[in-house]
Parts: structure tokens; C-alpha cells; sequence
């Protein structure tokens, strides 16, 4: 789970980076990342690029705080979500710092980016649905990242003993509403989300109104008293959403799993539940013969060769895209210094040669600062070779960002499929599983009846 905040700059910038760049609080700056800037002198920088705005004052900066749950994610995976997050909100469009601190019990992320994009300088508007935006990614990255993702729910009163308990997430209610938003988001329709309910050790009742109750908790919890979200109909608008986005198919029974009856504790308490859980594998066997039929996989062989086939080759894609992007950050980065170096350089080199020396430096500081910076930075990307044309540089942006694009378009139209097949898999695995469990159950059965 990661919570975010966004408040504006319009004072003393130079202090709050100063203040996210500690090295005490970043494992001595290991944990600083900048972009279209350097971290140590970003303030000059965003000013820099602010000058060019089409309207000039007001916000100078914006600050977005990315909160994780104590003990929930480790320093690198925190900073590559924080980074991650400002890649996609931003769009390569405005410089930012991104810092993680490391010295209390929740680790966050500082993310300080200017007001003005540097490539057309036009401003950041900081809205609702901008931070709808905002908040629905970060829920992405964490989902993707293994983290709890929490729907904040209209919720009734509670009492000060749950309020106290909320707090700590101990509640079996707060407990149940984690539960309930994790199996949600892994569903992709109801049968599955009971199953993956009755996983997490949940009891389910099933009436007017769908109760819960957890392992060690005295009596069943209606969802529908955790509030709007939690009705039986919302959870199932819920899955339906959820399922929609992933996949432009209609949700089915395919896509659940098979339950393992002969060990499963519910099924040995129930005898409604066992027979529940019968029909229900059947339905599920016999939707999967059919999927694999229509798609011509005779055998769990060519199954395995299909699946091991479509992983590598999404793979592959997942990381030539990955590198185009990287690609494109560093040519950014290259753009950006080779246009502050150009644009500086007649300031550095126009120094008096006898008089007003120091006074022409003090003028220019911001100048002078940014030259050696933009300077160290080419000669560390093209040492003495002669600097390449800025129109080029872009040019080869462009086909990187166009086929980087494409290979996303294809990634997010085949992964349903490899999902899909290996749903299957696991599906026929569970169910061979089974079979032979209760094959070995009827042999021992009939060997003690012939003793």
C-alpha cells in the first residue's frame, strides 16, 4: 500500500530539495534521482527553464509524497516505484528529483518537479482529475510491485474501540476490507473471488446480505457494514471493472481456479459447500477442454511449448522496450546539456580580461554553474568527439519513443493470452492433483474393507 499527497512550492525551493536531498534520510544520496537536472543544483536549473514560461510567476515547483506501509517494500523497490510514478505522471515533459527516505518506519518518496515542462514550456496543472490520475497509477505500480492496493470506502460510523484499531489496521473489519480489496483486484469474476476469500481463511455466508467471518473471529461480519463499496453488488461491479480493464473478453469460469475439495477445510465442514465446489470444478474442467480444443493444444506438452513459448517472447519485447526507454532518457539528458552548454557558453567565455572580473561572475553565478555542469556531463557522453546535432538527437527520440509504443501495444494485447493458458495449466494441474488424491483415498478405502 502506498498513499500519496501533492501540495505546492511558491516559496524557497532551494530548501525543500535541500531538505528531500539529506543524506542521513537517502543512504548518503544513493537514493536521489534526478531528471532533465542535476539533484545538487536542480533549484538553478527549474529556474532556468521557469524564465522561458508563457506565463512567468506563481507556482515554482510541486511536491508529491509517496508513502509506503511499514515493513511492506525494501529501499530499491520504493525508489524504483517513486521514479516509476514520475515517469508516467510527468511523461518526460518536467524536470523532477525523486528522494527516498529511509529514517523512519515508513519508508516515502520526496517528489519535487518544477511547474514548467522543459519541452514547451507550458505549466503543470495540478487538478482533481490529475490526481485521480495520479492515485490510480500509483494503485497500479504497487499492484504490480506485489503491495497492497486499499480502496478508501464511504464507510459508516464506527465505534472508538474500532476507530483506536483502525489506526493500527488491527480491526477485524479494517482486516476484512484489505482482504476483500486484494481479492478484487486478483478476481475477474464472483465465483473466484469466493474461492480466493475462502483461501485467504475466510468463512462465507451466503444470504440476504454476504457475511464473513476470519479464523478466530466470534461472529460473521456483513460486508455491506464496511461500507458503500462492500455491498455484495459493489464488490461485483468491482470485479466486472477491474476485469474490463484488464481484458476486453467477458469475464468466465475459466479464468478461476480449481478447487482442491479433499483438502480443502470448508468442503470437510460443508457438505453444501462440497457440493458446490463439485459443480463448480466440472463447469470449470469442462470450459477449459473447450479452450484448449478451440485452440488446437492436444496435450499438456504443447501446452507447456505454448506457454514457455509466448513468456519468452514477451520477455524479450518487455525488455527492448525497456531499453528504448532508457535510451530516450539519456538522449534527453543529452539534449538538455548540449542546449545549456551552447546557450551558456557565450556568457562563460565573455568575461572581461582586465576589469569587473568577480562583479561579472557574481552577475552570471547561475551561468557559470550550469556551464560546468552541462560541461561535465557531455565530456562524460562524448569525451573529445565532436558534439552531435540536436535535430538528430531527436530524430532518433522519435523512432525509439514509436517503436518502444508498439512494443507496449503488442505486450498489453498478447499478455491476457499467456495469462489465460497459464490459468489453464494451473487449472489441469489442480485438477489431475485431485484426481489422484481421490483415486489414493478409494484404494486405501478398499484395501481396509478386504483386510
Amino acid at each position: 500500500m502506498a498513499i500519496t499527497k501533492i501540495h505546492r512550492i511558491t516559496t524557497t525551493l532551494i530548501h525543500a530539495l535541500n531538505y528531500i536531498e539529506n543524506k542521513s534520510k537517502t543512504d548518503d544520496n544513493l537514493l536521489v534521482t534526478g531528471y532533465g537536472c542535476s539533484p545538487e543544483i536542480a533549484a538553478i536549473e527549474f529556474e532556468q527553464v521557469r524564465r522561458n514560461a508563457m506565463k512567468p510567476g506563481g507556482t515554482l515547483a510541486f511536491h508529491l509524497i509517496q508513502s509506503f506501509a511499514p515493513g511492506e517494500v525494501d529501499y530499491e523497490t520504493a525508489h524504483k516505484i517513486g521514479v516509476e510514478l514520475a515517469d508516467k505522471v510527468l511523461r518526460n515533459r518536467f524536470q523532477y528529483v525523486v528522494a527516498t527516505h529511509i529514517d523512519k518506519d515508513h519508508i516515502h518518496n520526496h517528489i519535487v518537479f518544477n511547474s514548467v515542462s522543459f519541452t514547451d514550456y507550458k505549466k503543470f496543472h495540478c487538478t482533481a482529475s490529475v490526481y485521480r490520475y495520479i492515485k490510480r497509477h500509483n494503485d497500479i505500480l504497487c499492484s504490480e510491485n506485489g503491495l497492497s492496493v486499499i480502496t478508501i470506502p464511504q464507510s459508516k460510523g464506527k465505534s472508538h474501540y474500532e476507530h483506536l484499531l483502525d489506526k493500527k489496521g488491527q480491526s477485524w473489519k479494517s482486516k476484512l476490507r484489505k482482504t476483500i480489496d486484494y481479492c478484487i483486484l486478483k478476481a475477474r469474476n464472483w465465483d473466484e473471488f469466493l474461492f480466493l476469500m475462502d483461501k485467504e481463511k475466510y468463512e462465507i455466508k451466503c444470504g440476504k446480505y454476504i457475511s464473513f467471518r476470519a479464523e478466530g473471529q466470534e461472529r460473521f461480519t456483513r460486508s455491506k457494514t464496511l461500507g458503500d463499496h462492500y455491498t455484495e453488488e459493489s464488490i461485483r461491479k468491482r470485479i466486472a471493472g477491474e476485469s474490463v480493464r484488464l481484458s476486453s473478453k467477458e469475464p468466465d469460469i475459466r479464468n478461476s481456479l480449481v478447487i482442491d475439495i479433499e483438502n480443502n477445510i470448508k468442503a470437510m465442514q460443508s457438505k453444501g459447500y462440497a457440493n458446490w465446489a463439485k459443480v463448480f470444478n466440472l463447469k470449470l474442467v469442462a470450459e477449459t477442454v473447450n479452450y484448449l480444443s478451440e485452440n488446437n493444444i492436444s496435450d499438456i506438452s504443447t501446452l507447456d511449448s505454448k506457454i514457455s513459448e509466448l513468456s519468452d517472447k514477451l520477455y524479450k519485447k518487455k525488455e527492448r522496450s525497456k531499453a528504448n526507454e532508457k535510451r530516450i532518457k539519456v538522449l534527453e539528458e543529452q539534449i538538455k546539456d548540449i542546449e545549456v552548454y551552447r546557450k551558456t557558453k557565450p556568457v562563460v567565455e565573455g568575461v572581461p580580461k582586465h576589469f569587473g572580473k568577480e562583479k561579472y561572475r557574481h552577475e552570471h553565478e547561475a551561468e557559470f554553474i550550469l556551464y560546468a555542469a552541462a560541461e561535465r556531463s557531455i565530456k562524460k557522453a562524448f569525451g573529445d568527439k565532436k558534439l552531435p546535432l540536436i535535430k538528430e538527437l531527436r530524430a532518433e527520440q522519435k523512432k525509439l519513443k514509436t517503436e518502444a509504443d508498439k512494443l507496449w501495444a503488442e505486450i498489453k494485447n498478447e499478455r491476457p493470452q499467456l495469462d489465460e493458458l497459464r490459468k489453464m495449466k494451473n487449472n489441469i494441474d489442480r485438477f489431475l492433483n485431485s484426481d489422484n488424491q481421490h483415486d489414493r483415498s478409494r484404494d486405501r478405502k478398499r484395501s481396509y474393507e478386504l483386510e
